[in-house]
């Protein structure tokens, strides 16, 4: 990677977790309901439907409730287990209200015990976490490339599931991103303001 590039994204990515961090109490609890509440007319929780969903860090925005309503509507919903840190990579297990979380060493709330991860492909909808966006669906994210390297199928073809959906709060939107090769591109973003398809 270009060396100005990569200070570049992480002087950007400091700066844009910096932005969240300071936001109140308040504002990140609205946020939430008002996300939850965007998917929910989306269309997109109906019954049956396999979504896969992010278990928020302190900083992230949290998709408790939106889980709930997944659940609610007959939605099956999986999560994000870091299987190796060192190589980068993680594969979605099955998500219930009786799973049992222990918080990864990055403070990450992971399943306790996971079993049975299912192939990514048989998602139909992927919530990712997301640090940075702009308007032609370019994320930044933590800096690990764990999701990158997951999804990285998708850059071949964008003709199958799962749909990427970042999630972020509404400050987190920049002019624009510099993608890498690597990068996966997202299919839409939600913000506690807006649910944008690109």
């Amino acid at each position: 990677m270009n060396t100005n590039l990569a200070l570049s994204r992480n002087k950007l990515r400091k700066e844009l977790r910096q932005q969240r961090r300071i936001l109140s109490g308040h504002h990140k609890k609205l946020a939430s309901q008002r996300i939850t509440t965007l998917l929910e007319r989306s269309g997109w929780l109906r019954a049956g439907k396999r979504i896969g969903v992010y278990l928020a860090t302190a900083e992230e925005l949290d998709l408790k409730p939106l889980i709930h309503r997944a659940w609610h509507r007959g939605c099956k919903v999986f999560v994000p287990h870091i299987i190796d840190s060192r190589r980068g990579t993680m594969m979605f297990y099955p998500f219930h209200m009786q799973s049992s979380l222990s918080e990864h060493r990055w403070g990450i709330p992971q399943l306790m015990n996971a079993r049975s991860p299912v192939a990514t492909r048989t998602l139909d909808l992927v919530l990712m976490p997301v640090v940075g966006f702009d308007r032609s669906g370019h994320r930044l994210g933590m800096g690990g490339g764990f999701y990158d390297r997951h999804f990285a199928y998708t850059r071949r073809s964008r003709s199958h599931k799962p749909f990427l959906v970042g999630v972020a709060y509404a400050c987190q939107e920049v002019s624009a991103i510099e993608m890498q090769p690597h990068d996966v591109k997202l299919d839409a973003i939600v913000t506690e303001n807006t649910l944008r398809r690109f």
